[in-house]
């Protein structure tokens, strides 16, 4: 085997194995890095305000259900929001059907 063969092959090999070796290897190690970093960025940014009208929604929507009498949990229900009230046209029926 000429030198330049024996040289041709180490590279070949080494590339072969060493570049997914290679990959693996930053992959494991970046990804804790990384995951480090975006929630380091979380944290500076706060709350997202997305993230705060969606609750305001949900607390909304317990509210009315709360007040429609379709919740027999109250734990589910924030304990300082005053009850919804039904519109004064509206009646409430008694025998609906629970959802």
């Amino acid at each position: 085997m000429q030198p330049v063969e024996g040289v041709v092959m180490v590279l070949v090999v080494a590339m072969t194995c060493g570049i997914p070796l290679l990959g693996l290897t930053l992959r494991f190690s970046l990804k804790p890095v990384l995951e480090a970093f975006i929630r380091l960025r979380e944290a500076q940014l706060g709350s997202r305000p997305e993230n705060d009208l969606l609750r305001e929604r949900v607390a909304y929507l317990e509210r009315v259900l709360e007040a429609h009498g379709l919740i027999e949990d109250r734990r589910m229900v924030h304990p300082t929001s005053p009850p919804e009230r039904l519109p004064p046209g509206a009646t409430a029926l008694k025998d609906r059907e629970r959802v």
